[in-house]
C-alpha cells in the first residue's frame, strides 16, 4: 500500500475514531473497520465491518457485518471502481454512513437482537 493511502487511513482514524485497515491484494481488495458503538458505559465496544471487492467485480462488494463472529454477508453494488483508491473512498463513505445510522439508533446492536 502506498504511503499516501496509509496517511489517508490514519487521518480517517484520527478524525472519526474508527480503526481501518485496507489491503490491495493481487486478485481482490478489502477494507476492514472497527466502528465504535455509542453507549453509556465505560467500555469501548466496536462493531466490525469488512468489505471485499476487486477490479473485475463490476462494482459488486461483499459486505460482512460482524466478521469476527459470523460469516453472514450481503452483496451491494457500488458502481464503477477502476482503482483500489476508488474502492477505499467508497468504503470509507459507507463506513461513515453506517456509523451515523448506528449513532442515531437505526442499526440494531447486541443486547437488542443478538442471541
Amino acid at each position: 500500500m502506498m504511503k499516501s493511502m496509509k496517511d489517508r487511513l490514519k487521518k480517517f482514524e484520527q478524525d472519526y475514531e474508527i480503526y481501518v485497515d485496507a489491503q490491495d491484494a493481487k486478485s481482490y481488495w478489502f477494507v476492514v473497520a472497527r466502528i465504535p458503538k455509542k453507549q453509556d458505559s465505560l467500555h469501548h465496544l466496536h462493531r466490525g465491518k469488512k468489505y471485499i471487492s476487486g477490479l473485475n467485480e463490476e462494482g459488486n462488494v461483499l459486505v460482512f457485518s460482524e466478521p469476527e463472529t459470523t460469516e453472514n454477508y450481503s452483496i451491494e453494488n457500488w458502481g464503477t471502481m477502476d482503482t483500489f483508491d476508488d474502492f477505499v473512498d467508497k468504503a470509507l463513505a459507507h463506513i461513515l454512513e453506517d456509523k451515523e445510522e448506528s449513532d442515531r439508533g437505526f442499526k440494531e446492536g447486541c443486547g437488542t437482537g443478538c442471541s
